[in-house]
């Protein structure tokens, strides 16, 4: 199957086409390069260098993907007499915001193919809105073993150009332990334990 075609029909906004003509949907392209578990520095925080505009098609584009028709994301008329005053993004658009701004650096391991999912965690604070532009500011949170299966947890602040933190996410996988087991991995190897 030629993945990169079939996914072609799904880009649609500016970012939507820059993800996809660099290659960043292909999380095995650099996997060799993500921080590994057992090399995460718990000393270390660090702001992204790649941004996120929030423009009102990255809004829409959102909540059509998510099958949310809440009005607050989609009418403008509506979201303008509403307490906002304008429309607001879905909050679930953290995720695309992560993914557009950790494509290197620290918190690039969120990529990390072979990694599971768990669980996460969210706290609210304000509404992301169009023109908001968002940096995550990034930290080792926990790092524990549990049933031979290694977990990472990092909090990720989503700050907006005035320094507001509008979100807090503390995303959790569980990853191959070292750099040599997501090199097994990335062969078709298998790399994390049973």
């Amino acid at each position: 199957m030629d993945y990169k075609k079939e996914l072609s029909k799904y880009v649609e906004t500016e970012k939507q086409k820059t993800f996809f003509e660099e290659n960043e949907w292909d999380f095995l392209k650099r996997g060799d390069k993500y921080e590994a578990w057992d090399e995460i520095d718990f000393t270390k925080e660090a702001t992204t260098d790649i941004s996120f505009e929030v423009k009102l098609e990255d809004v829409k584009n959102y909540a059509k993907g998510a099958l949310d028709d809440n009005p607050m994301f989609l009418d403008e008329d509506y979201a303008n007499k509403s307490a906002y005053g304008e429309i607001i993004a879905h909050p679930m658009i953290s995720t695309a915001i992560e993914f557009w701004c950790l494509r290197k650096g620290m918190g690039d391991w969120i990529r990390t193919p072979g990694s599971r999912n768990p669980g996460m965690r969210w706290e609210f604070y304000e509404p992301i809105k169009v023109g908001d532009i968002i940096r995550l500011r990034t930290k080792p949170y926990d790092r524990w073993i549990k049933r031979n299966k290694y977990y990472l947890t990092y909090q990720m602040d989503f700050i907006d150009q005035n320094e507001v933190v509008k979100m807090t996410h503390w995303v959790t996988l569980i990853l191959p332990k070292t750099r040599a087991d997501l090199t097994r991995f990335m062969k078709g190897e298998h790399a994390l334990e049973a």
